[in-house]
């Protein structure tokens, strides 16, 4: 069975290379040879149409004289010919070929004066094949009946024409083996550049299959080749990248329930220790069980903001968190952010600045409350991270038909190799200080994807000891 492409292509040559010859050949047969044969048939006509016309002007006294004629420049025909009277029976016999003077003939039935036969016999012994044509006439000389003729019979051997024919016939098969070997040369040339690139695509595809590790398919071929290598390149490569974020979501995912288990854990393990030790007695001390009592508070505070932010960031990442975009006042968003979480840079005793440009007076395009979250989560971020007697700065400016607002502070800053994956959920640059400053560890993710959601990115930039900054862009009116 043909199972390769090169096989097909050659099979299938050898196929169109065969019937081509073969319709060659007949073609060959049935309209050279046969045309030869009505041209020699025409020529053999003419000449009984001649002989016929002598005989209607020759009388009975001259016809001995017209034979003898005819016999005598015999010589000259190159055909054999008959003259049978009605009764088929020979009156003048000449043969150009004197081994057929005693061979029987016989002529065919003519209903008619005025009918052509046409056909081809063999005489024993003999190898050739002869062409005949008899013509059925109607030539009375006289009251005799040995003197009317009723027929003129014309016969050639077809040797010239079968050597001819066969002789095209040896030209045409030579031509079509000559053009097989030839053919068959540049057809596997032109297969083993069409396949190679096919088979490269098939052992790398194999390659694939075996190691999971794709292997770009080095192009060779036409355009055509070049897009399907281009395509299973491209198709091969988003497989990978798929993979590889498959296989990172999957760690995420492993990692976030790991972190999910230990976030939960930890306050309720530290409410579940301040109640068991109010009910131990402690409730009756005063010196412990109103503190104890806010501690408790305190961890079911940061247990319900930690399932808000789980919540916040389920929905987001699977888009199913509705925002409502409208032109805003930047600045009323940025006061009420700075208001709202006043109490905790008091007890920070960070400083908070904002700093407002009269000269803008462009609305940014946003959804008021996630803007607001946005602000307050980064504000948070800086405010729970940096040490006393810091600063954060809250400014912005419009570059192009933006306005690119930053979030500043003069803290501790975030080590460069940090960087990568502060927006990531869970990641702590400072895991111990981190939980102490009551973070859930999900605010930078959140609002990595709140600042996507609007059609920006968020940028960070930083250094160890000298501050952080984050900042993003806001289309304007």
């Amino acid at each position: 069975m043909l199972k390769t492409l090169k096989s097909k292509i050659i099979v299938t040559f050898m196929a169109i290379i065969f019937a081509i010859v073969t319709l060659l050949l007949l073609s060959f047969n049935y309209i050279v040879v046969d045309q030869l044969k009505l041209q020699l048939a025409e020529e053999l006509k003419n000449e009984i149409n001649l002989i016929e016309y002598s005989l209607n002007n020759v009388n009975d006294e001259k016809l001995n004289e017209y034979l003898n004629n005819l016999k005598n420049f015999s010589g000259q025909l190159k055909y054999n010919v008959i003259l049978s009277d009605i009764n088929k029976n020979k009156i003048f016999r000449f043969y150009s070929d004197t081994s057929l003077y005693n061979k029987d003939y016989q002529i065919s039935f003519l209903r008619k004066s005025g009918r052509y036969t046409l056909e081809t016999k063999n005489y024993e012994n003999d190898a050739r094949t002869f062409f005949v044509v008899t013509k059925s006439i109607d030539v009375n000389l006289s009251n005799e009946a040995n003197s009317k003729f009723g027929y003129i019979t014309i016969e050639t051997d077809l040797e010239a024409i079968e050597k001819f024919s066969n002789n095209v016939r040896f030209k045409i098969i030579v031509a079509a083996l000559v053009l097989f070997v030839f053919g068959l040369l540049i057809i596997r040339y032109f297969t083993d550049r069409v396949t190679k690139p096919v088979n490269s695509v098939i052992d790398s595809l194999k390659e694939y299959s075996k190691t999971g590790i794709p292997r770009l398919i080095e192009f060779e071929g036409s355009q055509e080749f070049k897009f399907l290598v281009e395509s299973i390149n491209n198709l091969m490569t988003k497989i990978e990248y798929d993979m590889n974020e498959l296989k990172k979501l999957e760690r995420y995912r492993s990692e976030f329930l790991g972190n999910v288990s230990h976030e939960l854990r930890t306050p309720i393990f530290a409410i579940q220790t301040y109640l068991e030790t109010l009910i131990d007695g402690g409730i009756n001390d005063p010196q412990i069980n109103l503190n104890y009592l806010k501690k408790a508070y305190e961890n079911l505070e940061r247990l319900n903001q930690l399932l808000k932010d789980l919540i916040d960031i389920s929905q987001i990442e699977a888009r199913q968190l509705r925002l409502s975009f409208r032109y805003l006042d930047i600045n009323d968003i940025i006061e009420r952010v700075i208001e709202d979480i006043k109490l905790l840079s008091q007890q920070k005793n960070i400083q908070i600045e904002f700093i407002k440009d009269e000269s803008l007076k462009e609305l940014v395009w946003c959804d008021k409350e996630r803007l607001y979250q946005i602000l307050f989560n980064l504000v948070d971020n800086a405010l729970r991270h940096n040490p006393p007697q810091t600063q954060v700065k809250i400014y912005y400016k419009k570059v192009n038909a933006s306005v690119r607002i930053f979030v500043e502070d003069n803290g501790v800053g975030i080590p460069e190799e940090d960087l990568p994956r502060i927006f990531e959920r869970f990641y702590r640059v400072n895991k111990e200080r981190s939980r102490e400053s009551g973070g859930t560890g999900l605010g930078l993710s959140i609002v990595k994807h709140l600042v996507e959601a609007h059609g920006s990115k968020i940028y960070v930039e930083s250094k160890t000891g000298e501050g952080t900054k984050f900042y993003f862009d806001l289309k304007i009116a």
